[in-house]
């Protein structure tokens, strides 16, 4: 069968579809005979795993599971993709903090922007791993940035 609702049909079963596109499966039944094959047959599925009991596994079953899930071996990419990550890139992180504060204690150069003379800016780039983490967040601006820092007075005011 190759119908065009044939791909609704499961969401229609299971009560998921929006209300126009029910409607539409729904008057569709009423003139395609594959589909109301494949609507009954997959009612009678959905009921007939409906009086099935619920199946809970032992703690000795999960610890079964997982420790034959972690004797697999581990594939290739999954070894590359752990040597690639930055941690491991770096070749020292003492290095790069020694680095970091050098360039804290430097302060912005003659030829440096008005901005890198804020105090904020220079805290905000001194963590700049943590703003990279905000901006995941959706973070965007730097009055989002200032909320956040500041989150610590606006929970302790009632």
């Amino acid at each position: 069968m190759s119908c065009g609702f044939e791909e609704d049909l499961t969401a229609y079963v299971d009560g998921e579809l929006p209300p126009a596109r029910r409607e539409e499966v729904t008057a569709h039944l009423d003139t395609c005979a594959g589909c109301r094959s494949t609507h009954a047959l997959l009612r009678n599925t959905v009921a007939r795993l409906a009086e099935l009991p619920a199946y809970e596994p032992s703690s000795a079953t999960r610890r079964a599971v997982m420790a034959k899930l972690d004797a697999l071996p581990v594939p290739w990419w999954e070894r590359l993709r752990k040597w690639l990550r930055p941690v491991v890139l770096v070749p020292s992180l003492g290095l790069a903090a020694a680095v970091g504060v050098a360039l804290l204690l430097a302060g912005p150069g003659p030829d440096a922007p008005p901005e890198l003379e804020d105090p904020a800016v220079m805290e905000l780039a001194a963590n700049l791993e943590v703003a990279e983490d905000y901006e995941v967040l959706g973070l965007d601006s730097a009055e989002d940035l200032e909320v956040v820092a500041n989150l610590h007075e606006l929970e302790a005011t009632p």
